[in-house]
């Protein structure tokens, strides 16, 4: 079942997320283990379970980020939460909201529950005035999001993961509200010509 997180959900949402490191990091970095990242001890131990445990439930009190959960079946031993998302209003973008994490639990993954959180925080950004134009995300480079609706921006930048000690290529991708603007037929044709130039350059590689 989804449902808005409460601040209490913050060490669940905890374990999703280092759960999710512990199994999936090199996916999540686009890197090896040799390159510095924290090894799968250190993601298991109870200091950083607290630490993160914290720091979501402190996102959670103070409103900085909206937070959708699933919760678990009853019958999952050990797991309350099994996937979250998180977004709020973009820091680069006017007018933009923007997905800041989406973690789905190792043993909960490939039914659906990703795909299900992305389109309930949609339907709340579309309903706020910070995301009036949309929503963007930060993916890692090489993350297969261009999903219907989802369009390369061509930006690239690094940036530096809670649980990363070294930097991370990610990619822009965007998802604009066209019904909420008056300029619709430039961005319908500014996205498919930044679309075309990546299909471009893929099929040349």
């Amino acid at each position: 079942m989804l449902r808005p997180a409460l601040p209490k959900d913050g060490p669940e949402i905890a374990k999703v997320y280092l759960a999710t490191w512990y199994s999936h990091h090199d996916d999540l970095t686009r890197a090896d283990r040799s390159n510095g990242f924290k090894n799968q001890t250190d993601l298991q131990c109870q200091e950083v379970l607290q630490q993160q445990a914290e720091r979501f439930t402190n996102f959670l009190t103070t409103g900085q980020r909206c937070f959708i959960v699933v919760e678990a079946d009853q019958d999952s031993a050990g797991c309350c939460l099994c996937a979250f998302i998180s977004y709020g209003q973009s820091y680069t973008r006017e007018g933009f909201g923007e997905v800041m994490q989406l973690f789905v639990h190792p043993e909960f993954q490939r039914k659906g529950l990703g795909s299900s959180l992305l389109r309930a925080a949609w339907r709340h950004m579309q309903s706020k005035e910070w995301s009036s134009l949309g929503c963007h995300v930060w993916c890692t480079k090489g993350n297969p999001a261009n999903k219907v609706g989802w369009f390369p921006t061509g930006n690239q930048k690094s940036l530096y993961p809670t649980l990363s000690k070294e930097p991370v290529e990610v990619e822009e991708y965007m998802a604009l509200d066209l019904s909420k603007r008056k300029d619709n037929l430039f961005w319908i044709w500014r996205l498919l010509m930044v679309r075309l130039s990546h299909c471009g350059s893929c099929c040349g590689q």
